[in-house]
């Protein structure tokens, strides 16, 4: 259960991310491209934790 909360929450903060800072430039990592990247990081997360799940009710 843990899992699926963090996954959904690193996808939250990496949409937010994405969407609002577009126009913003910092020398070193863009922050539109690090917050698509935890988007799918935390969306992986998330489901690999449900399918984690899955797998223990089917046992």
């Amino acid at each position: 259960m843990k899992g699926i909360a963090v996954g959904i929450v690193l996808a939250v903060i990496g949409l937010v991310l994405w969407l609002t800072t577009k126009e913003v430039e910092t020398p070193i990592v863009s922050l539109h491209k690090a917050g698509l990247i935890l988007a799918i990081v935390g969306g992986a997360e998330a489901l690999f934790a449900l399918l984690g799940l899955g797998k223990k009710a089917n046992k």
